[in-house]
């Protein structure tokens, strides 16, 4: 199955992948166009380093899938979770009320 999701980390760094990537690219593309003098050149240089950044970052790569979020359970599994403490500890004080007559 593909996974499309990506944690907080994976997101933090995939921003600076994308700012670092397009800023490169950028004043590549400026300093080809400036010595070469070719506008077009400059925007294919650009625009391939947008394609490289988007195949770094879109697809959910593993790389940016490495700190999975660990959600709370639910307020529901919390509330049936703290019942049954609260009768394991009934339970086990009336046995020691028992236990305490019978001695």
């Amino acid at each position: 199955m593909l996974e499309y999701h990506i944690d907080f980390k994976g997101q933090n760094l995939s921003e600076q992948i994308t700012q670092g990537t397009i800023s490169l690219f950028g004043v590549i593309a400026f300093l080809v166009g400036l010595v070469l003098q070719d506008i077009r050149l400059s925007m294919y240089i650009f625009a391939a380093g947008i394609v490289l950044t988007g195949l770094l970052v879109i697809p959910a790569w593993p790389y940016l899938r490495k700190n999975p979020i660990e959600w709370l359970p639910s307020r529901e599994k919390l509330a049936a979770a703290a019942a049954s403490k609260q009768q394991q500890q009934e339970e086990s004080s009336s046995v020691d009320l028992k236990s305490k007559k019978n001695a």
